[in-house]
């Protein structure tokens, strides 16, 4: 096993019914890198992130995490899905510390303190705490996700389409502070994303899904020289073009 795979896939097969989702799927995610998954809608991206978490049981196949087979340590996952998902009935505080109450004989005020400090590292002050979910802003649901995925100080963080419906701004924002918590935590963070301009700012590596396999891994730049059919139409029809310059502009 190589030491510096945080996560393997292997043959994965996904059926419903009659639909065969991913049909022997591979996919090795590095150590330490930012990985963004895309491709056209359907194609089970969300679908692989929740079997990979174990929320989903795949019809066959194998997925693995070598590195912490390694060492003999089950990994610790962080999710951020999509839209947040954070419970309604709670204060974005309490949110935060849902993770801690229910893994944890932590006391309530230490909770606290851990949810307030993992809101800050995801840019949300106090003045948000005590806030239920419907009473802040989108970009503001969202970053709350993230610190409840960070609660249990997670080495893998997954996260999906968490910039969608964001104004470009406010993505850009969210773009920065997942590259500075992946750096600051040394996390693996593997991202489901349709945003092109994420996948420019922040990605290392960018696996494309198409026909129930990966159909193209690597860098941005070794993907599109080689590129045909939606991987070509994907990254280099306008606003593919549009990310790129925008990135080789910054």
């Amino acid at each position: 096993m190589n030491a510096d795979i945080a996560i393997q896939v292997r043959g994965l097969v996904t059926q419903f019914g009659a639909q065969i989702v991913h049909d022997g799927l591979d996919l090795d995610v590095r150590r330490g890198e930012i990985l963004g998954v895309v491709g056209p809608s359907g194609c089970g991206k969300s679908v692989l992130l929740r079997e990979i978490v174990g929320l989903q049981e795949v019809s066959a196949g194998d997925i693995s995490f070598p590195y912490f087979d390694a060492t003999g340590l089950a990994p610790r996952l962080g999710v951020m899905f999509q839209d947040g998902a954070l419970f309604s009935n709670l204060t974005v505080l309490e949110n935060v510390e849902a993770p801690l109450r229910e893994h944890t004989r932590l006391t309530p005020a230490l909770r606290g303190e851990i949810a307030a400090l993992k809101l800050a590292m995801a840019g949300l002050g106090p003045e948000a705490h005590h806030k239920k979910p419907a009473q802040i802003s989108g970009g503001m649901r969202k970053r709350a996700a993230v610190a409840r995925a960070l609660a249990l100080d997670p080495e893998l963080l997954f996260l999906d389409e968490p910039t969608a419906g964001l104004d470009p701004i406010a993505a850009a924002n969210f773009d920065e502070m997942t590259r500075e918590l992946a750096q600051s935590l040394g996390l693996t963070v593997f991202l489901v994303t349709h945003d092109l301009d994420t996948l420019h700012a922040i990605c290392d590596r960018v696996a494309v899904l198409y026909g129930g396999k990966v159909a193209a891994l690597g860098t941005i730049p070794a993907i599109t020289a080689n590129a045909s059919g939606w991987v070509n139409d994907y990254f280099s029809g306008p606003r593919g073009r549009a990310a790129g310059r925008g990135v080789a502009g910054g």
